[in-house]
């Protein structure tokens, strides 16, 4: 068959040959880019692009780490704060006895008025209610505040507004107070 090639070749005019010489190298091209060059250069660009992001994380690594040991600190503090909670009772019945009680205003002097429950996951519930009272006593609220936020059942002041009556020392209370609930598992 190498005779056979080389007698067609010899055959050609050197006109001929160039063109089937062209036309050879343009095959071969044809064949060889996108089967062996062009996944060589896709890799190489692939490559560069992985080496890249990892740079980009690399740098972002360390605020990263920071910001992560940031918030496993404020986990374990919070945890630390609310592990002695009580969540068993209903935050209603602590939020109408700390009225009664810290705030000193009498039954029926006040409204709580439930807004929102969420389960949160299947463990507790989030309870939003919406308080009004009115006091003459400066102290009484500041010492009911004070044990809403930081007693047995600490609640959470999403929102709290004061209006001051005619009377140089009574106000209307109105805040916005959430509570959490433990769900009593099914038996």
């Amino acid at each position: 068959m190498k005779e056979q090639v080389h007698k067609f070749w010899e055959a050609r005019n050197p006109r001929e040959r160039v063109l089937l010489a062209g036309l050879g190298l343009f095959a071969a091209f044809a064949i060889v880019w996108p089967a062996v060059v062009q996944p060589v250069v896709k890799a190489f660009r692939s490559q560069r692009e992985a080496l890249e992001q990892i740079t980009l994380t690399y740098a972002g690594a360390p605020d990263a780490l920071k910001n992560y040991a940031r918030l496993v600190a404020r986990r374990q503090e919070l945890e630390k704060f609310y592990g002695g909670v009580d969540l068993s009772s209903d935050p209603l019945s602590y939020l109408e006895k700390l009225i009664t009680e810290t705030a000193k205003v009498p039954s029926g002097g006040y409204t709580v008025s439930p807004r929102d429950t969420q389960e949160i996951g299947k463990k507790y519930r989030h309870k939003i209610f919406l308080v009004k009272f009115p006091s003459s006593s400066m102290e009484n609220v500041a010492n009911f505040l004070q044990a809403l936020t930081t007693g047995p059942q600490p609640m959470l002041i999403s929102q709290i507004n004061f209006d001051k009556r005619t009377t140089a020392e009574n106000l209307d209370v109105t805040l916005e107070v959430s509570g959490f609930e433990a769900i009593s598992p099914v038996k």
